[in-house]
């Protein structure tokens, strides 16, 4: 982006006190972005600046900023033309945050599911009604290499997954892609699962039956039917017993 396309903020800031001065800056920077007075690459100004504005040392300004770029709501430049500026969008910086988050607060697999059904459903109808011929080539790619590798269990599993995968990004909806991601990083590690023939060719069945539903753009079956294989995964899940698993009972 050159020079010519920065916009420096004419945002008025309010002084701040003593008590947690970095955090009160913090807040009034957030605030500001969500009421719509900043844009992505919006320039804050340089710490001298900001300092001066908010009548605060720079030690103070620099603690603040360095929380701002952590949340991801600024990024600071160096050089001619630096300081800080409002972020650019990055939605795999908000999904490898929310699966560091999910793991770091303890969230469990039952919450996790109970999030991954209402997602998948979702995305699953959205798909059927948004899906492009792009799409429906990826789709169909993936079907196809599921059943080229439907005696390797793994790969099976990769496979299947990635399908999942393709049908929410197939709904266009980029905050049920985004959470859907964070949930794989969460949920795909433990679900490696080594499926049986049987079990493969059962989840090829209903994989291939939802690609003919998002392909016919039949919403509300593609969406039945994802909410209804979720389930009955969910349900091995949490009554089946370890056995089950090892021997392939859970699937994709």
């Amino acid at each position: 982006m050159g020079n010519t396309e920065l916009k420096k903020t004419n945002q008025s800031w309010s002084p701040v006190r003593a008590n947690s001065v970095a955090n009160q800056i913090v807040m009034q920077v957030r605030e500001a972005l969500f009421s719509g007075k900043f844009q992505p690459g919006d320039l804050l100004g340089s710490e001298k600046d900001l300092a001066a504005q908010f009548d605060v040392s720079r030690i103070t300004v620099r603690d603040a900023l360095r929380t701002l770029e952590t949340m991801g709501i600024i990024e600071i430049r160096v050089g001619a033309g630096g300081g800080a500026r409002i972020a650019e969008g990055n939605l795999d910086y908000f999904s490898d945050a929310l699966a560091v988050q999910f793991k770091l607060a303890g969230v469990t697999e039952r919450e996790i599911l109970d999030m991954q059904v209402a997602i998948e459903g979702t995305g699953a109808e959205l798909a059927a009604l948004n899906r492009s011929r792009e799409n429906l080539e990826e789709l169909t790619e993936l079907l196809e290499e599921a059943e080229s590798v439907i005696d390797s269990p793994a790969d099976f599993t990769d496979a299947g997954q990635r399908f999942h995968l393709a049908v929410v990004e197939a709904s266009g909806n980029r905050a049920l892609i985004a959470q859907f991601r964070a949930l794989r990083y969460v949920v795909w590690p433990q679900n490696a699962q080594r499926a049986k023939r049987e079990i493969a060719e059962n989840a090829q069945k209903i994989h291939r039956q939802l690609f003919a539903f998002i392909e016919a753009q039949d919403s509300e079956a593609a969406r039945k039917l994802m909410i209804d294989h979720l389930a009955s995964i969910r349900a091995v899940s949490f009554s089946g017993t370890a056995e089950d698993t090892a021997n392939g009972l859970i699937c994709c």
